[in-house]
């Protein structure tokens, strides 16, 4: 039986009873310069832990965001950290929490491969693969109640508006 390395795409990668996994990114149109990414965070019965900082090859800046609706507005706001407690699964996701990728040094592409860097208090830096799906994929859970928006609809400073169209909608 042939073993995988650590940051095999679609694998999980583990350290210290912290294990990141399902990591994917949502391809981008093209001149795009933000971009969105998504994992799975499972620690162990016995292990806690902050993660404190992410970062990828193919972005100057990376931050963990949460957004929300509020009066049906979809709200964004930077993440400074997240506790993890025992033997919980964080899923970080379109619509949740998810690692936001600021000044993309090229478009993510369906099909190529992001490389995400997380680092933890205790754990230390957890590297992986992210592949990147369409820009309509809610995840590897294939839930597709998505509103027909792109990224581009989102703006940074959190405001949603299902009526912005950047030219790449066909209705």
């Amino acid at each position: 039986m042939a073993l995988l390395p650590a940051a095999a795409h679609g694998q999980g990668a583990t350290s210290k009873g912290v294990t990141v996994a399902n990591a994917w990114a949502r391809a981008t149109p093209g001149g795009a310069t933000i971009g969105a990414a998504f994992l799975e965070i499972r620690t162990d019965k016995n292990t806690s832990d902050r993660l404190t900082a992410v970062s990828s090859s193919v972005a100057d800046k990376a931050e963990v965001h949460s957004s929300s609706m509020q009066n049906g507005v979809m709200k964004m706001r930077r993440l400074d950290a997240i506790d993890l407690k025992p033997g919980e699964t964080l899923v970080l996701k379109p619509m949740g929490d998810h690692i936001m990728l600021f000044d993309l040094k090229q478009p993510l592409k369906e099909g190529d491969t992001v490389d995400l860097t997380l680092t933890f208090e205790k754990a230390g830096p957890i590297g992986v693969k992210a592949g990147v799906k369409g820009m309509a994929d809610m995840g590897p859970q294939g839930v597709h109640h998505h509103s027909g928006g792109n990224m581009d609809s989102m703006s940074h400073d959190g405001m949603m508006s299902p009526d912005q169209t950047h030219g790449d909608m066909h209705h």
